[in-house]
């Protein structure tokens, strides 16, 4: 290896000398189930959560009056 080549994952500090790059690993915040910004925008705040929750409360409740309604008002 010449002196002109850094090896991935560090870097020259102002000295010269090679150091390790913290920042080389694998970001923890990629990979999930959603992507980009698209969780921080959608649960951004808790009372965004609570309107979700009871957004999906009210589906599942009329789901379940349909449901009973097409069987006789049994479950």
């Amino acid at each position: 290896m010449s002196d002109e080549e850094i090896p991935r994952g560090q870097y020259r500090d102002k000295y010269g000398r090679l150091q390790k790059e913290r920042r080389a690993g694998a970001d923890r915040r990629h990979g999930g189930e959603f992507e980009g910004n698209e969780r921080r925008k959608m649960l951004r705040r808790k009372a965004d959560r609570e309107v979700l929750d009871r957004a999906h409360r009210e589906m599942i409740e009329e789901a379940l009056d349909d449901f009973a309604a097409e069987h006789d008002g049994h479950l």
